[in-house]
């Protein structure tokens, strides 16, 4: 009996061990928390802030909302394609494209609905820019605006808006995520961690 248990226990361990190899554990340099879900990156003139107080608890659903802000002492233009959420799993998800924003418009209302009182104004976090420049990768609610798939960022101007990314499994599962922004200026890098 003690080889049988013995045999599961390590057979256990191994299953453990596996599992655990297939979460990715994610690096994050230059990063100021702010609160529990609003991280901070700053380097080398390149400064990012995301905030994502509502889907940090509130992510049982396909949908996750982001609202992020950006600005840089070196001039650059914020393309769509440059934002991409990486999951612990190792998955990479691209901001979903306005024709799913679209299809799913009644699921997403109710989200930015629900999220209201808890999004929060990034431009506190640029006191030195005077203009503002949106992020319009999606529209919602749809019908409201049109989209555009890049923003400029530079030293005078912060570029903000939210950012929504949809999982093909239909709910995101606790963990840490990363948030990459890859830019001429640099690739920021910040932790997304869903209770």
């Amino acid at each position: 009996m003690n080889r049988f248990a013995i045999a599961m226990l390590a057979g256990t361990l191994a299953m453990v061990g596996s599992i655990q190899a297939q979460q990715k554990e994610f690096s994050f340099r230059y990063i100021k928390q702010n609160g529990r879900a609003t991280p901070e990156y700053f380097h080398q003139g390149l400064h990012v802030v995301v905030n994502f107080d509502y889907s940090q608890r509130n992510h049982k659903g396909a949908w996750l909302l982001l609202d992020m802000a950006a600005a840089s002492t070196r001039r650059f233009v914020l393309h769509k394609a440059d934002v991409k959420l990486l999951t612990p799993g190792g998955r990479e998800l691209m901001i979903a494209p306005q024709q799913t924003v679209l299809a799913d418009s009644a699921a997403l209302t109710m989200l930015v609905q629900n999220a209201r009182i808890w999004r929060r104004d990034l431009l506190s976090y640029f006191p030195q820019r005077s203009t503002l420049e949106p992020i319009k990768f999606q529209i919602t609610p749809p019908g409201t605006g049109t989209t555009s798939d890049e923003s400029v960022v530079d030293n005078d101007r912060v570029a903000t808006g939210p950012v929504l990314f949809k999982t093909p499994e239909g709910s995101w599962d606790a963990g840490t995520y990363r948030l990459e922004v890859n830019t001429e200026a640099g690739t920021a890098a910040l932790p997304i961690r869903l209770e």
